[in-house]
């Protein structure tokens, strides 16, 4: 006897004996065009070769720095931004699915950020510029962002070589005021974006805000 068999037709029957389709993850990033140019244009202002331009990082002034933003637009709105930024750098990373991080773990690395900002008056210029060098490797190979913790890491060692920057520019400051008065500045203006980027001069970090 001879067994009928029943053919499908369609595109059922084309796709027979393939796994099916696997269903678009949630933790799926995607980089833009806008940010890229920003983010370009953070680094050709604020770096150099290899250095980073810290003397123009610091002359921006605190009110266009991270807290001074989430004073004048509110928290919500600078957790936004720095989540925007945060997801299009991991973006750029091209690292596969299980090595990125969920946007849960990214929206906590933003509102640490947005806290840790008080201690040392972080600007967005700085996050941004960090995370172009950590994805050039100037911090060494960030292998895997499952978890937030290595790239805070390599935050704090980017804050700790902004600051001995700061120590040392404020030294040369003072002593330039004693011999000759105030110096002027010499570096060109930097571009505006979305009036982030100002002309100011070199704050002390270790007072607070007033207000």
């Amino acid at each position: 006897m001879i067994k009928k068999i029943a053919y499908k037709t369609g595109a059922t029957a084309t796709g027979a004996g393939k796994p099916k389709a696997k269903r678009a993850s949630s933790r799926l990033f995607t980089s833009t065009v806008e940010y890229t140019m920003i983010a370009n244009l953070v680094s050709q202002q604020y770096q150099q070769q290899h250095d980073v331009l810290f003397d123009r990082l610091l002359a921006i002034p605190l009110d266009d720095r991270i807290p001074g933003l989430m004073e004048r637009y509110g928290k919500k709105t600078m957790h936004r931004l720095l989540l925007m930024i945060l997801k299009e750098f991991v973006a750029t990373l091209g690292l596969p699915a299980y090595k990125r991080p969920t946007e849960t773990r990214v929206s906590i690395l933003a509102c640490e950020i947005m806290l840790s900002s008080h201690e040392d008056f972080l600007a967005l210029e700085d996050v941004i510029l960090f995370l172009q060098r950590a994805k050039a490797g100037y911090f060494g190979p960030l292998k895997t962002m499952v978890t937030t913790a290595p790239l805070l890491l390599l935050l704090d060692q980017y804050r700790n070589e902004r600051h001995q920057a700061y120590t040392k520019l404020k030294t040369e400051q003072e002593a330039g005021y004693k011999q000759m008065g105030p110096i002027a500045r010499m570096a060109p203006e930097p571009t505006p974006i979305n009036d982030l980027f100002h002309q100011g001069v070199v704050v002390d970090m270790t007072k607070k805000m007033s207000g």
